[in-house]
This record gives C-alpha cells, structure tokens and sequence, in this order.
C-alpha cells in the first residue's frame, strides 16, 4: 500500500499545495474577468463531429464553451510578471475556472505539470474525463438534481450588494460569451455536478491506515548523508590536449573527419559580437519581488532601500561626470573596486575576464545593461542604468566584431577538440576506476584527499571533484518535500535509479559503492560513498496523526485519478472514446501558432540590425 501512496504522491500532491493558489485566483474570479476564458481572441472552431465520448458527440460548440469556461495559459512573452506566474497556476491547476463547483473538490484535476500547454488538447482532455465520468455516475443511478444546477448557476450570478440573481447577465454570458444554449449549457453544468458525487463514491472507501501512518512518520526520521567522487570527461579533456604539432600532425591523416566534424558543429566555432567593459553593480530590491508584496511596511520597507541604491549608483555617476580617456578609465576602476557589489568583477576594476556577447552579459547582469552597452562608443561610461535587482554603470572598452570562420581558421582548434575529446573518453574510465581503487583501500580517507592525489597527475587542471548529497531523508518529513522527491534521485547526482538503488544498499560497515556509476545523459562518472546515516525513529502519536491526515488527501486524489485513468482507457479500448481528425487538426493549428509566436519572441519580429565593427583595444 505504502508504494501506491509514494507512487502517486508525486503526481497529486502539486494539487494540494495550489490549492490555496486556487481558492485565491479562482474563487475570487468574478465573472468578467478577463483573465479567463478566451481572453478576448477567437479560436477557430470546427462545427463538425470532433470526437465520440461516451454516450456523446463533441462538437464545435461544445468545445467552444470548454474553451470559453478554461482559464488561458499565459502568452509567451510574459516572463517573469506575477500576474502571469497567477495565471500560469490557474491555467494549469483548475479544469473550467469559470465553472466554479464545490472548493473542495478543487485538487481532484489532472497533474498539473502534465497539462498540455495547448489550450485545445486541454479542454479536449478536460470534455472527456466531464463526459466520460457522468456517463458512469448515470449507469450507477446517479442524477443531478434541477435544485442542484439552479443552486449552482444562481451562486455565480447572483448579485453581491443586493442578493437579487442577474438573470438577463446569465442569458447573456451563456449565449454569447460560450456560444451555446441555455439547455446545453445547464446539462453541462448537470454532468459536472455528477463528476462530483462521483469523486465521493470512488474516494469513499480510501484511508490511510495507523500502521501506513505509522511506518511513513518512522521514516521521516531516517537520513543518510553521501559524498562521492566525480570525474568529468570535458574537465579532463581540457587536460590532455595536444601540442600545436601533435594536432598539425594529427590532421594530416584526419582531415576529412575533421571537416565532418566542423560541419556537424559549425555554429561552436563562430564568434558572435561581444563587449569588452566594466560594470559597477549596485544591489537593490527586485522590483518584480517588490511586486508580488502586499504587505504595506514590509513593501514600504523595500522601497525606500531601492531608492537608497538608486542614489548610491548617482552619487557614483557624479564622481565620472567631465571625465575622459584614461582618467575616465582610472576614476570608473576606482570606484569599481571600492563600491561595486559585482563579486565576479570587482577585483579586476569591474572588467570582464573576456568579452561577452550581449546574451551573456544579459544573463550575468540585466537586459538593460546590455541594451545600454549597444548604444555606447568604446572608452565612454553610461548613465545611471535601472535593472530588476540592481543599478548599474558600464564602460565600454570596446567590441570584438562578428566573426565568420572557416574550417582552416579554426582547424588546428578543431583537431584540439577532436583529439582531447577521445582522450578523455577513452581515459576517463581509468581514472575512475583508480579513484574507486584508492576509496576502497581506505574507506576512512577525506575524499578531498582522494581527488588531490588523483588530480596531480593532470595539475593544474582538476577533473577529479569532490561533491556531497546533503542529507537524504527516507520519506520527506512535509507535502512540500514530496513535491520535489524522487526515490530514484540523489541530490547534486541526478536521476539514476541504478545509482540510487545501489546507494540505498550501503551501509557504514561497507560504505562504498562497489563500482564506478556512468550518469545517465551527463556525461559524468561517479565513485559513493555513505558518510552518515540515523535510523527511523519510534514516531510520536502526534506525528502519526499528521502523516495520516497529510497523506489521505493523497491518496484519494491519486487513487481518482487512476480510477478516471482506467475509464479513459476502457472506453477507447471500447470504441467509446474516438478523437477525429477535425480535432487532431486543430491542436496541430495551435502548436503552429504557438511555434511562430514563439519564433518572433526569439527574433524580436525582425532581423537582427547589423552594426558596424569596433575593433577592441589590445591591452588595458
């Protein structure tokens, strides 16, 4: 029982804790809002058969109203906006968020990270299990009653300052807002409050037992800490390349895989324009944090420690004003050093270790730094520049100009690679397996020690690393550790049941894993080691008690969802349950669109502009 509960614990338990993301943004959603339904776009619609479900052909109109009673899904370019971040976990966490039902039946919808992002295959998925699951709830003998659906209708449009339903605004809504009939409508609304009773009866027999309850508060108390070895083929690489002749040499038999390979990775060897300049960073506030605080002081608090910022990055630019050439360089160097909050800059005076293209410097800085730096002339500084969490000053030293090289510019690169590459890979597994060795013959020695000893024959490069997991607990002690847990992954190593599986059989007796362990997709190798475990614990009865009120709410939604999973299932396997072309055919419409949508995010809409080169200074 307790491997059914860990099995869906997974994939229910982001419904638990969105729920009171649900209650806020869904239940608090006024039927005008325009955050949901079709967010004033039009969705072309087939008026044609779409699917067989059940009992019922789903048609154009019936999709349309699915369309208009779900919440839309962000649009691309809405980044990092709050409001868009509310949206995504309404779209995603609510089946018809216009079709409000009981609270509490709120967490009983799909996986929430295995919601398609198409609009269209959502509500086409969201019909069927609608359909599907009132056809049974009548099969059984279950019916709505018209009190029911009159009661639910008239709590959503029933006038808050007065109490007086607004029934010209219900006609209104259902005949043009979801583009069907007062009759179709209401029998929807019928077959959703089936899907409810039903949730009842599959769930009314789910509980978690004392001793479920009991072995999962014991396990919370167990952990265990590992520590590994790791060694990373590209940082072995980077150790044994070639000598300038040894790749000359080597090219003369290989040129044509050589060429092959360039080819196959051309876009690695050209050069992008980049910046070479100096940054002052200010620290500040984020103002989309700032943004997402309701709390008046604590909002007033940030504030005022923005402004703080903003006036510290003027009092800097004051101290820059009239100055030029290489007293403007001095004088921004200075300052640099003395007051930037650029840990990876400061030391150097704010300048880059090597120029940067305008992507790279608006990942480690802002977009705003890197806008700012396209608009500069080499050795002059900018103005005060705002940022999310910063303020920032920038000198521009100078540009390093697109470059489009060739295969003979880069050859002798290239065969580099090539040659350190196989190195490495035919290498890798020997130092490994070395590494394993000299654990093994001392399980008590620092690992630190390990890798030094390792590590020297490749000095100064260091491809053997040190690495620690932390402490893994057995069962996670919350909801929110669940959400996050995976029996088959350790912390820093990634997901490799093999690796986990092999982890969970050590013990401080034999506390090293009997073989190096190759990473699944990261082209890593790994020697384990236990450091540390403590056993589970007798659990208080008051620790038992919250494991079972926890985990029963998990359990009845996951076991909902497989029991609507296998209805699914059965009524395709039955010919019950058909999807027509017209409806395969719409998503793939809106996969296009999406695609094209997101393709102009990309470009901006339009070609990149090209400007003309400056050459970078050599030197400081």
């Amino acid at each position: 029982m307790l491997a059914g509960l860990r099995k869906h614990s997974r994939s229910v338990i982001i419904y638990v804790l969105f729920g009171i993301i649900i209650v806020v943004f869904v239940f608090t959603f006024n039927m005008g809002s325009t955050d949901v339904g079709c967010g004033g776009k039009t969705q072309r619609v087939s008026d044609s058969s779409l699917a067989q479900v059940g009992k019922t052909v789903v048609d154009g109109s019936m999709l349309a109203m699915g369309m208009a009673l779900t919440a839309d899904a962000p649009s691309l370019s809405s980044g990092m906006d709050p409001k868009a971040f509310q949206a995504e976990m309404v779209y995603r966490s609510t089946r018809f968020a216009r079709l409000r039902g009981e609270p509490k039946y709120a967490p009983y919808v799909p996986d929430p990270r295995m919601v398609s992002d198409l609009k269209v295959r959502k509500v086409a998925d969201d019909l069927a299990e609608t359909l599907l699951v009132s056809d049974e709830a009548e099969t059984l003998g279950l019916r709505p009653s018209p009190d029911e659906i009159r009661a639910r209708i008239v709590g959503d449009f029933t006038d808050p300052s007065n109490g007086q339903f607004r029934k010209k605004s219900y006609e209104n809504y259902v005949r043009y807002g979801l583009r069907t009939s007062l009759g179709r409508f209401e029998e929807f609304v019928g077959r959703e409050i089936l899907r409810e009773k039903m949730i009842d009866l599959v769930t009314a027999g789910v509980s978690v037992s004392d001793r479920e309850a009991r072995y999962v508060a014991s396990k919370r108390k167990a952990t265990r800490t590992y520590d590994y070895l790791e060694v990373d083929p590209q940082a072995l690489a980077d150790a044994l390349k070639p000598s300038a002749e040894q790749a000359a040499s080597w090219l003369v038999a290989n040129e044509e895989p050589a060429k092959k390979y360039f080819e196959e990775h051309k876009a690695e060897y050209q050069r992008d324009e980049a910046f070479d300049y100096q940054l002052i960073r200010v620290s500040a506030p984020s103002r989309r944090v700032m943004a997402s605080i309701e709390d008046p002081e604590q909002q007033a608090g940030l504030k005022q420690a923005r402004e703080d910022a903003k006036q510290r990055a003027a009092g800097i630019a004051a101290e820059l004003q009239g100055k030029t050439g290489d007293a403007l360089v001095a004088t921004f160097s200075d300052a640099a050093t003395k007051s930037s909050d650029d840990s990876l800059t400061k030391e150097r005076g704010g300048r880059v270790e090597a120029p940067l293209p305008a992507q790279a410097v608006a990942s480690l800085t802002d977009p705003a730094v890197a806008a700012a730096l396209a608009r500069l002339q080499p050795r002059t500084a900018s103005g005060v520049i705002e940022g999310d969490s910063a303020f920032f000053l920038v000198l521009l030293q100078g540009v390093q100009p697109k470059q489009e090289r060739t295969f003979d510019a880069v050859k002798g690169e290239l065969a580099a690679t090539m040659i350190a590459r196989d190195r490495a890979k035919s290498r890798a597994e020997q130092v490994a397996n070395d590494v394993l060795a000299r654990v093994q013959a001392d399980s008590s020695k620092a690992l630190a020690d390990v890798a030094a000893e390792a590590n020297a024959a490749f000095a100064p490069a260091t491809p053997v690393q040190v690495g620690e997991t932390g402490a893994v607990p057995a069962m996670p002690s919350s909801l929110s550790g669940i959400a996050d847990y995976s029996p088959g992954a350790l912390p820093g190593l990634g997901e490799s049941p093999e690796l986990a599986k092999a982890a969970e059989a050590l013990t401080l007796e034999k506390p090293v894993a009997a073989k190096v362990f190759a990473l699944p997709g990261a082209n890593r190798l790994v020697v384990l080691r236990l450091k540390g475990a403590t056993p589970a614990g007798e659990p208080s009865a008051d620790e038992i008690a919250a494991a079972k009120a926890e985990f029963l709410p998990l359990k009845k939604q996951g076991y909902w969802r497989e029991w609507c999973n296998s209805l699914k299932a059965k009524a395709a396997a039955d010919g019950r349950f058909v999807e027509k072309e017209a409806l395969q055919a719409m998503i793939r419409d809106e996969a296009r669109t999406r695609e094209e949508s997101l393709m102009q995010k990309i470009t901006g809409g339009k070609g990149a502009k090209a400007r003309p080169p400056v050459p970078a200074p050599e030197g400081d």
